[in-house]
């Protein structure tokens, strides 16, 4: 384990390969310094002299660190920065602690805005006993606002003497400087050229006035005072257009009173408009008298009516049909002779659905 060789030619391999990205925080040509603080996990094979005796570390991290860095950044990812720690240790044999000291220079790389590697070189003395070390770290950094960042980092390293150290640090740094302060100013572009002039509209022509110009209108010359749609045609909405037919009789008579033709022929009228329609005649009586009679009656009743418009008014057999449904559906109480009277008809309904144009 006290061999960095491989880890940090595998740290610089991934430096140099890592994509180039851009990070807001970290302009070409900011500067930033401010101190850090941590633990050192001093080697247990570090020899120092104190108090004229040769003593030992007991290994882990048995020191403390404090100290300042300085960086500087040339492009958004790539950076450097020296810095210098003061060491102080306490030594596995005795009592005593031993002071030192750490500087060095790292090359940093920004991964993201907020991870970062480190490798660099730095010498690490205790006891006026020096060495030189390979150091690679990593670590993390969170900006507070747009000048101030808090960074925590892990690092190791490793001497030409078999030496194998580790630290965690925290620091706080302050920025300044950077790309905003450049004198670089960006030189304006030439002018564009001065477009051409637009070829002149055609003539807007709506020649029925219905709001639709003429190549757009689907529907030229159209009726003036109504609503028209987005192709210039009249629009329609549907329209249900009901018919009834109700015919009184006499009591125990199945003849249609001279008073109520007028109402059939419309009816032949109405059918004639509308060919696609078929009628149904519905035939009843009160209840006077006995069921089986009332049935017969209600249906001649039906058929009269239905003869009417066949025989007298032209229309086609085939379209009218009658029933006869006796005094089962009253339409008033049978409790007066006056609601006598009204029950004693025939009835038909007719509806249409058409399509009407809309007016504005």
């Amino acid at each position: 384990m006290k061999r960095l060789s491989m880890v940090s030619a595998a740290v610089i391999s991934s430096l140099m390969a890592a994509p180039v990205m851009a990070f807001q925080g970290d302009e070409p040509g900011s500067i930033y310094v401010g101190p850090r603080i941590g633990v050192f996990g001093t080697d247990s094979d570090r020899r120092v002299i104190e108090n004229n005796q040769v003593q030992t570390f007991g290994g882990g991290f048995d020191s403390l660190m404090g100290g300042l860095e300085l960086g500087y950044q040339f492009t958004p990812e790539w950076g450097y920065r020296v810095y210098y720690d003061y060491l102080r240790g306490d030594l596995e044999t005795s009592s005593d602690d031993s002071t030192g000291s750490a500087y060095g220079v790292d090359l940093i790389y920004n991964f993201t805005s907020n991870f970062y590697g480190a490798v660099g070189i730095n010498s690490t003395e205790f006891s006026d006993i020096s060495n030189r070390f390979l150091r690679v770290g990593a670590g993390y950094k969170e900006f507070l606002n747009d000048n101030w960042a808090i960074s925590f980092e892990g690092a190791v390293q490793q001497s030409d003497g078999d030496l194998t150290e580790f630290m965690l640090m925290t620091g706080l740094r302050y920025y300044f400087g950077g790309a905003s302060e450049s004198t670089y100013t960006k030189p304006e572009p030439a002018p564009a050229p001065e477009p051409e002039p637009a070829p002149a509209a055609p003539a807007v022509v709506d020649s029925d006035g219905d709001g639709v110009n003429d190549d757009m209108d689907k529907c030229p010359n159209t009726q003036a005072g109504f609503k028209v749609d987005a192709d210039g045609c009249v629009m329609y909405a549907n329209e249900t257009v009901i018919r009834e037919l109700v015919v009184t009789f006499a009591l125990n008579s199945d003849e249609i009173p001279d008073s109520q033709k007028s109402d059939i022929r419309e009816t032949a009228e109405f059918l004639k408009e509308y060919p696609q329609l078929d009628v149904v005649i519905e035939g009843h009586t009160d209840d006077t008298g006995a069921a089986t009679y009332n049935q017969q009656l209600s249906e001649r009743r039906a058929k009269a009516v239905g003869d009417s418009l066949v025989n007298d008014f032209g229309i086609a057999a085939s379209r009218v049909t009658t029933e006869g449904y006796g005094e089962s559906r009253p339409k008033y109480p049978n409790n007066s002779a006056e609601n006598r009277a009204k029950n004693r008809r025939i009835e038909a309904v007719m509806s249409v659905t058409k399509q009407v144009p809309v007016k504005e």
